[in-house]
């Protein structure tokens, strides 16, 4: 991977003490070294656990491709000497791995070799849990490795092998829950995408199915029981019916806080965005193709991604605004309500302009509380940049009139990925400052500043008070509530443990 360059000695300087001291900085020029000493840093993954802990994982190139695990406490500060070594491979290609945590807070990966798909649970001491490989002599293909925590304290692991998808549930102490794997498979290929947790110990699984090289790839979903059964009926249910999606798309999407999906994609002739909402008994709610983003015609939209309102249930999704000939770039939104209205207009409202000196990588959606954000890596002639914006309900711009600066160190920068929890972002992204591709991460608050929070458990609303809104929010979410913003204690369920930590919190911050 390439990388950034630091201009003058200053800079270098600078990014050292970042890296000594450790913890959030609130200048977008040094951010947070991550990786420590290792190089050849590619391909970021990040998760942020409930207690505010972010889990960072990567491929470090330098030889062979090894995974690579850090964890950083909420003030950013990493909490193992040296990155943990996950898997030490002898690898001259790489493929896509994933990292999320568990329901305990723990972090769980899944990633390809080329014998075997690999997954393991490492704690907050940097001590494996477990670890299995799957499809260990199969001869298979075995690839598009996935790893989801479920609300009851397991792991379930899905990948690739030749043509169906594979599915294994790990308890925590390590056991193989379901006496044979669980397959899907609709015919032709039918490969993973994503997995989401559900209630009781399910998942949401969707996968890219096609019937043929040439063919339409359409996206499907499937609920897994806990036990390992499928409970939206024998086969997949299509999140739409007719288009295809980019050849080689894979998409991700996120849980509606209620058991179901809400997903984004974009689909081929015409290149343009949609959503769908699956709820959690399998029902189709916004159509039988989804709904489109955006009704303007003489320009093409791509590359979505979406986050959810937990306390409205309202869906906002970015995407890339092209020109037809993909010359020019920029970045527009629109926000739908739960029937489905396009609530900022029928063309969504422009976040960025598109220019010619606009490339666009790494598109990433996240909500904190009531702000929708957006983190992007801007590619333009003056040098590269991580930026962001918060928006409100009402599209409103909430981190300034322009874009905020994340990373603003010159130079190239790849790999971006991000993570949320109740009161910050985590972008992570991978760039050369002193010769060598490491990995550097930025937190974010509600407000768009950077650095060492101000604010306090319980201001779920970002205003500075624990007070009437905040509790009128815990009220609007009390049961389970997978991710949302008054569940101040990550169990998944907003309740009398999370009312008593509001109150104990009650007035300015």
């Amino acid at each position: 991977m390439s990388a950034i360059q630091c201009i003058g000695r200053t800079a270098l300087a600078l990014v050292c003490a970042s890296a000594a001291n450790g913890g959030w900085t609130d200048d977008p020029a040094i951010n947070t070294l991550v990786s420590g000493d290792e190089v050849g840093c590619v391909i970021t993954h990040t998760a942020v656990a409930s207690t505010g802990d972010v889990w960072v994982a990567w491929y470090d190139s330098s030889a062979g491709y090894d995974v690579r695990l850090q964890r950083l406490d909420e003030h950013g500060v990493a909490m193992f000497e040296s990155p943990v070594l996950i898997s030490d491979q002898s690898l001259s290609w790489v493929q896509e791995f994933d990292l999320v945590c568990d329901a305990a807070g723990n972090a769980a990966l899944a990633w390809a070799s080329e014998t075997s798909i690999g997954a393991t649970l490492v704690n907050t001491s940097g001590d494996m849990v477990w670890f299995h490989e799957f499809g260990v002599g199969s001869g298979a293909f075995l690839g598009s490795p996935q790893v989801c925590g479920t609300d009851d304290g397991a792991v379930v692991v899905g990948w690739l092998q030749d043509a169906p998808s594979h599915l294994q549930r790990v308890e925590f102490d390590g056991t193989l829950a379901w006496a044979s794997e669980v397959v899907l498979d609709e015919g032709g290929t039918t490969a993973m995408s994503d997995m989401q947790a559900s209630f009781d110990g399910s998942v949401l699984v969707s996968c890219v199915h096609y019937l043929s090289f040439s063919g339409a790839k359409r996206l499907k979903a499937q609920r897994i029981s806990s036990s390992g059964g499928t409970m939206w009926g024998l086969g997949m249910v299509d999140v739409f019916t007719s288009g295809s999606l980019q050849y080689g798309a894979y998409p991700s999407f996120i849980s509606d806080g209620a058991g179901g999906g809400r997903f984004d994609w974009y689909e081929t002739s015409p290149l343009r965005v949609r959503l769908q909402w699956i709820d959690l008994d399998g029902d189709v709610q916004w159509g039988s193709n989804g709904l489109i983003a955006t009704t303007e015609s003489s320009m093409v939209h791509v590359a979505p991604s979406a986050c959810i309102d937990d306390s409205t249930g309202e869906t906002t999704v970015f995407w890339v605004r092209q020109s037809s000939n993909q010359s020019t770039a920029g970045i527009q939104a629109n926000r739908f309500s739960q029937a489905g209205d396009a609530l900022w207009g029928s063309t969504g409202r422009q976040i960025v302009a598109p220019t010619a000196t606009n490339v666009i990588l790494d598109l990433q959606a996240e909500q904190i509380g009531p702000v929708a954000s957006a983190l992007w890596i801007r590619q333009a002639g003056l040098g590269e940049t991580v930026l962001g914006v918060g928006l409100d309900e009402m599209g409103g711009m909430q981190w300034g009139f322009a874009p905020a600066s994340i990373g603003t160190s010159g130079g190239e920068k790849t790999d971006l990925s991000s993570g949320a929890g109740s009161m910050q972002l985590v972008a992570v992204w991978a760039e050369t400052r002193d010769g060598a591709d490491r990995v550097f991460a930025q937190n974010i608050h509600q407000d768009g500043t950077l650095g060492e929070s101000t604010g306090c458990l319980g201001d779920t609303n970002g205003d500075g008070v624990v007070g009437t809104d905040d509790l009128l929010a815990a009220i609007s979410q009390w049961g389970p509530c997978i991710g949302c913003v008054s569940d101040l204690n990550g169990d998944g369920i907003v309740g009398a443990d999370d009312l008593l930590m509001l109150l104990s919190s009650w007035g300015p911050c």
